[in-house]
């Protein structure tokens, strides 16, 4: 006689995948041999150094691009409320404003638009989860398709889950998914948010006087970068959308004409933009 299968149960079967996840965990989170060399000062301190400037370039860059919407929205705004100019676009074929645009002409004031940005959030929280053998499944999730030395994951258990998750985005951020780069996040990681018992001089030979004054330094770069990145995307679509609508309004001699005899400075800012 045939013995048919008995096919698992939903909670069987989810505590199967479950028991497969630990141990996966626990072989790739296990320390690896290597992992407790230490980073020394020649080459510790240049790493350090250009991640941070790394990351005030890319902040830099950032407030440029949402300086120069501002700026475009006021200037906008201005002219928008002269019904000739407003003519003029429709008779000319430039009636449609990039929705990028319209949206920021809506807003109450440019600073709204901006704190706007500036208050999103990662969707998901590391906070409460069940970590798999010291290492948090988000994280697990969050690089499930980049390239991970196994030994990274040895590093990340010296430290709390929420830090976890910010160092991954921080190496999938800065393009830095590396050993290097990791251990020096963990090592300038803020003592609240290190694993119990664990010392980061273990890992990088630096002093406690080099540690107390370089892991704010980063903390905060990190802190400021990664909400950069958030707003990043949307900023720079908003500049190329509206470049490319001013390119075309700069090409119209009519437009142009009437711009710079009707609103000399507003047609100076289009004029900018057009040619960036």
């Amino acid at each position: 006689m045939v013995q048919l299968k008995r096919r698992l149960t939903r909670e069987a079967a989810y505590k199967a995948l479950h028991g497969s996840a630990q141990r996966h965990a626990r072989e790739i989170a296990a320390d690896q041999p290597g992992s407790k060399e230490k980073l020394f000062a020649p080459r510790l301190l240049p790493a350090y150094k250009a991640a941070c400037r790394r990351k005030r370039d890319f902040i830099r860059e950032t407030e440029e691009a949402e300086r120069c919407l501002v700026r475009l929205a006021e200037a906008l705004r201005v002219i928008m409320n002269d019904k000739e100019f407003l003519s003029l676009l429709m008779s000319e074929g430039f009636a449609t404003i990039p929705n990028c645009v319209v949206q920021r002409l809506h807003d109450a004031t440019s600073e709204a638009a901006t704190a706007k940005h500036a208050g999103m959030s990662p969707a998901g929280s590391s906070a409460g989860r069940q970590l798999v053998s010291g290492i948090c499944p988000d994280v697990l999730a969050f690089l499930q398709d980049c390239f991970v030395k196994v030994k990274i994951f040895g590093l990340l258990r010296h430290v709390l889950p929420a830090r976890q998750m910010e160092i991954a985005r921080l190496m999938v951020a800065m393009e830095r998914v590396t050993f290097t780069y990791a251990k020096i996040l963990i090592a300038f990681t803020p003592r609240p948010l290190l694993a119990e018992g664990f010392d980061p001089t273990t890992i990088a030979n630096v002093s406690e006087d080099q540690l107390g004054a370089m892991t704010p330094e980063l903390g905060r770069l990190s802190s400021e970068f990664l909400r950069a990145v958030e707003r990043r995307g949307s900023a720079s679509l908003e500049l190329v959308a509206a470049s490319r609508y001013f390119e075309r309004l700069m090409d119209n001699s009519k437009v142009v004409r009437y711009l710079a005899h009707n609103f000399p400075d507003q047609f100076e800012e289009f004029h900018s933009l057009s040619i960036d």
